[in-house]
C-alpha cells in the first residue's frame, strides 16, 4: 500500500456525482431534512394546563424552623415566586447538595386545595453546563480534525433529530419499531457517511455494506430476542412506557434500540474497509478481487478487535450500577442470567458485537468487487478519509 502523503490523481471520467454539485447536494438534502424535521416538531401545538414547569433564578433563601426551607425565585417576565424547597427524606441515607443563590433551578407548579398555584423547586436547570461542553467538544473537534469535524458534529445532532423527532413520534403513534428505525437508520446513514465523508463510490460502497449489514444484525436479534422469550419489560422504564403508551410494541423498541446503539461503529469499520480496497485498487489494478478482499481482511481483523472491546466496554460501563445491584443482591451467577434486564443486555451486546464483525467481510467483499481493476472513477480526496494501519 502506497504511503498515505502520495497524492493520487483524480481518473479520467465521470465520478458518480460531478465535483460542483456535491455542495449543492449537501445543502438541499439538509433543508430537505430540515423542512421534514420542522413540520414535525410543530404539527402538534402545547398544551395549556394547570400543572407544569416554568424555570427561573434564585435570588434568596428563607429558612425556616418548620417545614420546608422557601426559595425567592425570579421567573423570565420578572415576578419574583415564593417556592418550597424539596426536604430530605429521612429514610434515605443520603443527602442531595442544597440549592445556593444565583442557581437557575425548574419550578413544579399546580393548583393547590385552595385554589391558589403553589410552586416547588423540582430541579437544576443543566443546560448551560451541557451547552458549554457541547462547544469546547465542537472546539476540540475543529482543532484536530477541521471542517471534517465539524460537518461530523452537524451529522451527529442531525442524527439524533431523526431519532428524537422521527423515530420516537411513529413509535409513539403505534407504527412498527422495527421498520421504523431501520428508515431512519437509512436516513442517519446517508447523513453519517456523504455529508461528512463526501459522495464518491468508495462512500457508497460503505453505505450499501453499513446496511447490509444492519439488516443482517436486525434479523438475528429477532432471532435471538424470539429465543430467549425477551419482552421489553426488563427495567421500569419500560413498566411506565407500557402505563403511559400501551400502544407502543415494547419488543420492537428493544430490538430498535439494539438497532441504533451498534450503528455509529459500524459506520467506522465499513468506511474503513471501503477505503482500504479502493486505495489497494487504485495502487495496484492487477489485483483480483479475491486478493483484494484478502489485503483488505488483514485490516480489517485489527479493527474489529478493538471495535468490539469498544462497544462490550460501552455497554458494560452503562450497566455498572446494574451489575454492582446484582452483587449486593447476591445473586447467583445462573440467577443473574436468567434475569431479562441481563439477557437483555446480553443479547444487546453480542449481537451488536456480531453485526460489527460480518460488517468487515460484507463491506470488503463488495468493495473488491467494486474496485476490482481500478475500473471506476476515483473523485477528488476520496481517498483521503481511510485511517493510517
Amino acid at each position: 500500500m502506497r504511503s498515505r502523503s502520495t497524492v493520487y490523481a483524480p481518473c479520467a471520467g465521470r465520478t458518480l456525482v460531478p465535483d460542483g454539485w456535491r455542495p449543492g447536494l449537501q445543502l438541499a438534502a439538509l433543508a430537505l431534512l430540515a423542512s421534514l424535521l420542522a413540520t414535525a416538531a410543530f404539527a402538534q401545538p402545547p398544551a395549556v394546563s394547570e400543572h407544569g414547569y416554568i424555570e427561573g433564578r434564585i435570588v434568596d433563601i428563607v429558612e425556616q424552623a418548620t417545614g420546608p426551607h422557601r426559595a425567592l425565585v425570579q421567573i423570565a417576565d420578572g415576578r419574583v415566586i415564593d417556592a418550597d424547597l424539596p426536604m430530605d427524606d429521612p429514610y434515605l441515607d443520603f443527602e442531595f447538595p442544597a440549592y445556593r443563590v444565583g442557581e437557575r433551578v425548574e419550578l413544579y407548579f399546580s393548583l393547590g386545595p385552595d385554589g391558589r398555584t403553589q410552586y416547588v423547586v423540582s430541579d437544576w436547570i443543566r443546560r448551560p453546563a451541557l451547552a458549554w461542553l457541547v462547544g469546547l467538544f465542537a472546539l476540540v473537534s475543529f482543532l484536530v480534525a477541521r471542517f471534517k469535524g465539524l460537518r461530523a458534529i452537524v451529522s451527529t445532532a442531525a442524527s439524533l433529530a431523526i431519532v428524537i423527532m422521527f423515530i420516537v413520534p411513529q413509535i409513539l403513534a403505534g407504527a412498527n419499531p422495527v421498520f421504523i428505525s431501520l428508515v431512519g437508520v437509512g436516513g442517519i446513514l446517508i447523513l453519517a457517511i456523504y455529508f461528512v465523508h463526501g459522495l464518491n463510490w468508495s462512500t457508497t460502497a460503505a453505505l450499501v455494506g453499513t446496511f447490509a449489514s444492519v439488516v443482517v444484525t436486525m434479523i438475528l436479534a429477532i432471532i435471538f430476542t424470539e429465543l430467549t422469550n425477551l419482552t421489553g419489560l426488563g427495567n421500569e422504564n419500560a413498566m411506565l412506557l407500557m402505563a403511559a403508551a400501551p400502544q407502543v410494541a415494547l419488543k420492537g423498541l428493544l430490538l430498535a434500540g439494539l438497532l441504533i446503539g451498534a450503528l455509529g461503529a459500524l459506520t467506522d469499520i465499513t468506511i474503513v474497509q471501503a477505503s482500504v480496497v479502493r486505495e489497494l485498487a487504485h495502487t495496484d489494478p492487477e489485483l483480483p478481487a479475491r486478493e483484494l478482499y484478502r489485503r483488505a481482511m488483514n485490516v480489517g481483523r485489527d479493527h474489529v478487535g478493538s471495535l468490539v472491546n469498544t462497544l462490550v466496554l460501552a455497554y458494560t460501563g452503562a450497566g455498572l450500577s446494574l451489575l454492582i445491584l446484582l452483587n449486593v443482591g447476591e445473586f447467583t451467577m445462573a440467577r443473574a442470567f436468567n434475569l431479562e434486564i441481563v439477557a437483555g443486555e446480553i443479547v444487546h451486546t453480542l449481537v451488536g458485537s456480531i453485526g460489527l464483525v460480518l460488517a468487515v467481510p460484507i463491506t470488503t467483499l463488495l468493495a473488491a468487487v467494486l474496485f476490482r481493476g481500478d475500473r471506476l472513477p476515483l473523485a477528488s480526496g476520496e481517498l483521503s478519509h481511510a485511517h493510517h494501519h
